[in-house]
């Protein structure tokens, strides 16, 4: 008589190789989760380094600004003119007496020498930062992506007398300084920002800006001056490069 065989199904079988699939999957998963994970930290790194780029750019900006203001001093120190510097906002003033005579909104003749000598200034420390007529640069210039948006020419006066007058008395200033200015170096006016607008422009502020407290003769003194402001702009957000 045959012996037949009978095959023992075992019930623990199932469940072991369930409890196997389920362990794969959650591996999967984990290593799933750790990619995800390494992706979002490299693009926080790379967020926060842009980040530190554009910081690094605009404290950039304000040096070239200031070390531009600083020639300018510097160029006309050597000339036997002394005029201020304010880095923080960005301003070379001209005191009153070396322009005009009190209340006078012509320029005097030490004012004219003095205007055609920040004129050529001017040229040699803005062409670099500015688009000439042609487009051109000179070959000398440093490679930078900053650049000047504006150039303020700006009378101020001092509190005494009425608004009205102080208003037109500073409007007159700015404009002969500007008048002067441009006379003396024909290459100026070409001069422009990255849009191709001019850069060059006058405001006059009256009493209304003050570097002193008008209460007495010496700081009204100091008041009485034309300011040459310079507006620069950083790299277009464009040019801030990551580092990979």
């Amino acid at each position: 008589m045959a012996v037949r065989r009978v095959k023992v199904h075992q019930d623990g079988d199932e469940p072991h190789n369930f409890f196997i699939s389920m362990t794969d999957m959650m591996v999967g998963m984990i290593f799933l989760f750790i990619i995800m994970l390494m992706f979002f930290a490299l693009k926080l790194e790379r967020a926060a380094t842009q980040g530190l780029n554009l910081v690094t750019t605009l404290t950039t900006t304000e040096a070239v600004r200031a070390n531009i203001l600083a020639d300018l001093q510097s160029d006309m120190a050597r000339q036997g003119i002394q005029v201020l510097t304010n880095p923080q906002q960005g301003v070379l003033s001209l005191s009153e007496s070396i322009l005009f005579d009190k209340g006078k909104a012509e320029l005097s003749r030490r004012g004219e020498e003095a205007i055609a000598i920040l004129a050529q200034s001017l040229y040699r420390n803005l062409v670099c930062y500015t688009v000439a007529g042609d487009g051109s640069s000179p070959k000398d210039c440093p490679t930078t992506s900053h650049s000047i948006e504006a150039v303020l020419i700006e009378g101020h006066t001092d509190s005494d007398g009425g608004d009205i007058a102080n208003w037109n008395l500073s409007v007159k200033r700015s404009f002969n300084a500007y008048q002067v200015i441009m006379a003396s170096n024909p290459d100026l006016p070409r001069l422009t920002n990255r849009n191709r607008q001019a850069i060059f422009s006058i405001a006059g502020y009256g009493k209304q800006r003050p570097a002193h407290p008008n209460d007495i003769d010496e700081n009204k003194q100091k008041n009485r001056r034309v300011d040459i402001r310079l507006i620069m702009v950083p790299p277009d957000a464009n040019d801030v490069r990551t580092t990979p």
